[in-house]
């Protein structure tokens, strides 16, 4: 029991650490991190105060949310495995080899072993509760309504991490204002966005035929391959050679580097916080195997090719008709979409954020430094993108009485034709609209680079995203089932 609690500890106080650590809200000039996982970092938010439109409450809150911290994926373990079995073959175990953190011959902590593909872990259901609190502390006026189905919608895909996820944010919400047990749990009710590989909305990428053709047909040739294959790559390789004592015996290739890159950033996850394998890199060897994933996420996910954000249509679309439900029902005062890396990216680059005038490839490494592009900046675990609304007439409907008492004829006219066109509890006219991604105020190009504006503004700026959203077209979704789709995307 003492060494299980000691581990939590250990865990908890790795995760406070790593928090300090990727404080991002700091100067652009500060120095540089060490663990920049690209999007397997741990969670990390900005703690400057929301800027809230003058004379305006907050009473609606929309969101996209991807799954918190989780453990590896089967495959990913298999393939740790199979690189540990010929790494362990040069130390046995009656000559253990000791480098910083390191231990060799190494082998999976239990936890890794015993969990399933891709769970989350204590990390990631911490990462949403705390979230949640936060989001609770800075929007009460919204989350203050007891939770219902029609008070509060939340949607998961079929991955066992994106309903752990909505779990552990409801409990961060609703916590103590239940009914059962002396804990006063809250149970609530998450909807299924569909099967995998029928979810046009959340999972798109494993929906879309055409994408993960195109997408495995240039694999081979893709800026993330000939990155891999080059001169940064090869000297990260020669230097975890030479820290491990392993010349002359193995040579490493870069593909193996990358799976050291992935067993520390998923060690630091998991419940036995083992962060063994990060001390094999130097801080600058970090960058370089970020900015290898970011590469295949910019081409694979963003702005690297038009289909990657066509594609999540149907999310924007779903997002503001949700909006626009709100706006005639009152209702849902919030929701909570909880999904992928694939999911939050494209719906991120259909809005125009995070775009560098000069695209990442294998070839100027050295020239992104500053890039906004950065997934360990954007899209770490539990990243979120949220919308909100608010309402800028608090005494619309005494002005509007005031009128109709007031005006005659044409002024009567005009009042009436100030109404909401959906016909419901607001006016669209009195609604701005600002977007957070991970808790911070973004400026959107809808707003003219301002942290907020007219929701009029905001859907005229992307009604295009809508009115051109055929996602059989788009997708080739109509032979589907004559497709042949590929390998499949990780998350």
């Amino acid at each position: 029991m003492a060494t299980a609690s000691a581990e939590v500890l250990l865990r908890v106080i790795l995760a406070l650490l790593l928090m300090l650590c990727l404080d991002y809200g700091s100067a652009l000039n500060s120095p540089p991190k060490k663990y920049l996982f690209s999007d397997k970092t741990p969670y990390h938010f900005s703690s400057r105060p929301i800027e809230r439109p003058p004379r305006c409450e907050p009473i609606h809150i929309n969101m996209v949310i991807r799954h918190g911290s989780r453990y590896p994926g089967g495959s990913r373990i298999k393939k740790a495995k199979k690189l540990l079995e010929k790494i362990n073959r040069f130390f046995p175990n009656n000559s253990t080899f000791h480098y910083k953190g390191l231990s060799l011959p190494w082998s999976f902590p239990p936890d890794i072993i015993n969990s399933a593909s891709k769970e989350m872990s204590e990390l990631g259901t911490e990462e949403m509760y705390s979230m949640a609190r936060r989001f609770l502390s800075k929007f009460r006026g919204i989350l203050k309504h007891g939770y219902s189905n029609t008070n509060y919608s939340f949607i998961a895909t079929d991955k066992l991490r994106s309903s752990q996820s909505a779990i552990a944010f409801a409990q961060g919400l609703f916590e103590g204002k239940g009914h059962l047990g002396s804990m006063k749990f809250r149970p609530v009710a998450v909807k299924f966005s569909g099967s995998y590989n029928d979810d046009i909305v959340l999972r798109i990428f494993e929906a879309c035929p055409r994408w993960q053709k195109i997408t495995a047909r240039k694999r081979s040739q893709s800026e993330y391959r000939k990155f891999m294959n080059g001169p940064e790559m090869r000297k990260v390789s020669r230097k975890i050679v030479k820290r491990l004592r392993l010349s002359g015996k193995y040579s490493l290739r870069p593909e193996d580097a990358v799976e050291m890159f992935l067993m520390c950033a998923f060690g630091v996850q998991t419940d036995s916080a083992d962060s063994s394998w990060c001390s094999v890199f130097e801080d600058e060897e970090f960058k370089v195997l970020e900015y290898l994933n970011d590469l295949k996420l910019y081409w694979d996910r963003s702005y690297g090719r038009k289909i990657n954000y066509n594609m999540a249509c149907p999310l924007y679309a779903e997002i503001t008709d949700s909006i626009e439900r709100f706006l005639k029902n009152g209702k849902p005062h919030g929701i909570f979409r909880f999904a992928h890396t694939g999911t939050v990216i494209p719906l991120f680059t259909m809005l125009g954020l995070y775009n560098d005038s000069v695209p990442p490839r294998a070839d100027n490494f050295n020239e992104q430094a500053n890039r906004t592009f950065r997934i360990s900046d954007v899209v770490p675990m539990s990243a979120n993108v949220a919308f909100v609304l608010y309402n800028c007439n608090r005494d619309g409907a005494k002005r509007d009485a005031k009128e109709k008492n007031d005006c005659i004829g044409q002024c009567q006219q005009s009042v009436s034709t100030d109404r909401n066109e959906f016909g419901g509890t607001f006016q669209e006219s009195h609604i701005k609209i600002q977007l957070l991604v991970n808790e911070a105020v973004v400026a959107m190009p809808a707003c003219e680079g301002k942290m907020y504006c007219s929701l009029e503004k905001f859907l005229s700026f992307y009604s295009h995203i809508k009115d051109n959203c055929d996602i059989n077209t788009v997708c080739n979704i109509h032979s589907k089932c004559n497709a042949n789709k590929g390998t499949r995307p990780r998350d």
